[in-house]
């Protein structure tokens, strides 16, 4: 009953983001001011407490997007290993793009798996971690061939 549930809510998600995803772009849909990951500090993700919100005067460019630190040190670990710290799958949501389509997330909807920041949606009553958590294997595979094609990653 409970695996019919899930399938159930999978495919009504999938059904939404059918509808409302936005396309493959070069620039970031989700940050449309240029500020990467809502303007939470990458290397907080990381750190007890979880995601922060970085300030302008702690910022640093990568790939076209400015992201915010909560403070200079993080500032600081992120300049000095910067593929440490960038989500996987350029921040999209890894569990919408499993599903050939490209979601902006919830910035406090997260996972560090295998050492990556791994960002999740939050639509309607479906959680893009919660899905993802039920076969990361899977949703993992579809992810990173779906990034290939769409992300050029």
């Amino acid at each position: 009953m409970r695996q019919i549930l899930l399938q159930l809510v999978a495919a009504g998600w999938l059904l939404a983001q059918l509808l409302a995803a936005p396309s493959a772009a070069a620039q970031h849909e989700c940050a449309p001011d240029g500020i990467g990951v809502g303007g939470f500090d990458l290397v907080s993700y990381r750190q007890p407490g979880g995601p922060q919100p970085g300030l302008a005067e702690f910022e640093a460019v990568r790939d076209g997007l400015r992201y915010r630190f909560a403070n200079a040190e993080n500032l600081e670990r992120f300049e000095a290993a910067p593929g440490d710290y960038l989500p996987r799958y350029r921040g999209w949501c890894a569990a919408t793009l499993s599903m050939g389509r490209l979601a902006c997330p919830d910035y406090t909807n997260f996972k560090i798996e295998d050492g990556e920041l791994l960002l999740f949606e939050l639509a309607g009553f479906t959680n893009g971690r919660t899905l993802w958590n039920t076969d990361p294997a899977g949703f993992r595979q579809r992810a990173d061939d779906n990034a290939r094609k769409l992300l050029d990653q």
